[in-house]
């Protein structure tokens, strides 16, 4: 439904519901990724009291599931959680993959005070957490890219890395050739340097940086592919049953995570080698927001292949949630109902 705003003093204390087209009114970029970054910080402190991602598998393809984070943070007024049905076959529906809203509660009296768009929130917080473990992580003069996946993060992914390094040329691959060379028109348009590449391996050797982006079941990034240097934004696989990179890039490369407990629940690629004994717990060097925080290194220098692997963080989701309850309150947006 479209959420006009109601006239001004209107409101008596419901829930205000707060749709997709209004939460991407409200945020822009250089926001989302600061309030990123905030909610990474946090997350490493302690300033973020969260769990990880509880999920609910469901027939269908790879991932399919029930998803629910939830998050309180000091700071901030409100707490919540975000539950979604993630469905990763609605991309060829052209349906987003997420579906599902962050419910806000007041920390007083724990009443209910808004109902936001998940899928929204999602696709904004993703590439800005991203952007910001690209910042932190990468080669300062990285300029070439590589994009893994065409789907509906993946476009969100260029405008966010190239708003923190110098993006001069982006090669795309997916499996179905004709999808991938009609999004890079579309990037083309839109005036960033893409084109489509024939194989995965074309579009990663010679990359400063890489981004997987699919809901791949199996690897579609191998580590043999990796130059001296070489940032990489694992990205898609946020269960278990998905993997995007295989064993070599694991153990070529330093790793770093948004948050620690979910990347050894979910994280299938790190957590099975490190069973196994194949790569050891100081492999994974820390969390991105414990770098941030000076607490972990960061890179070393030019030639380490560094690799941040995303699971996705409740504290993003309630981050951003806050920000967007306040901001639309102010500017008197959304639609308040009465439970």
């Amino acid at each position: 439904m479209s959420l006009a705003a109601p006239q001004l003093g209107s409101r008596t204390g419901g829930l205000l519901v707060i749709d997709g087209a209004t939460v991407e009114a409200l945020v822009s970029l250089s926001e989302a990724v600061d309030l990123a970054e905030v909610a990474l910080r946090k997350t490493s402190s302690g300033a973020a009291h969260q769990d990880v991602r509880r999920t609910l598998e469901m027939p269908g393809m790879a991932g399919t599931c029930l998803s629910v984070m939830y998050a309180a943070l000091d700071g901030r007024a409100y707490f919540g959680a975000k539950v979604l049905s993630v469905s990763p076959q609605n991309f060829e529906y052209g349906m987003p993959s997420h579906q599902g809203g962050v419910m806000l509660f007041d920390r007083n009296k724990g009443l209910p005070v808004a109902l936001i768009n998940g899928s929204a929130i999602t696709g904004l917080r993703t590439p800005a957490a991203t952007a910001v473990a690209t910042r932190t992580l990468s080669r300062l003069g990285s300029c070439e890219l590589a994009i893994i996946g065409y789907g509906e993060q993946a476009e969100r992914h260029i405008a966010a890395i190239a708003s923190v390094r110098p993006i001069s040329r982006i090669r795309i691959w997916g499996r179905d050739p004709q999808k991938a060379r009609t999004f890079a028109e579309l990037e083309r348009q839109k005036g960033f340097p893409a084109e489509a590449m024939p194989t995965a391996r074309q579009a990663v050797e010679g990359a400063d940086i890489v981004c997987t982006l699919t809901s791949a079941k199996f690897p579609v990034l191998e580590g043999e592919w990796l130059e001296a240097g070489t940032h990489i934004n694992a990205v898609g696989a946020s269960v278990a049953a998905l993997k995007e990179i295989d064993l070599a890039c694991v153990s070529r490369s330093s790793v770093w995570v948004d948050y620690m407990p979910m990347a050894l629940t979910a994280a299938s690629d790190l957590f099975e080698p490190l069973a196994k004994g194949i790569i050891g717990p100081s492999h994974i060097v820390g969390e991105v927001g414990a770098v941030l925080n000076g607490d972990a290194r960061g890179r070393r220098d030019e030639a380490e292949i560094t690799l941040y692997r995303s699971l996705g963080v409740p504290a993003q989701d309630i981050e951003l949630a806050n920000f967007i309850y306040e901001k639309a309150k102010d500017l008197g947006l959304g639609v308040e109902v009465s439970l």
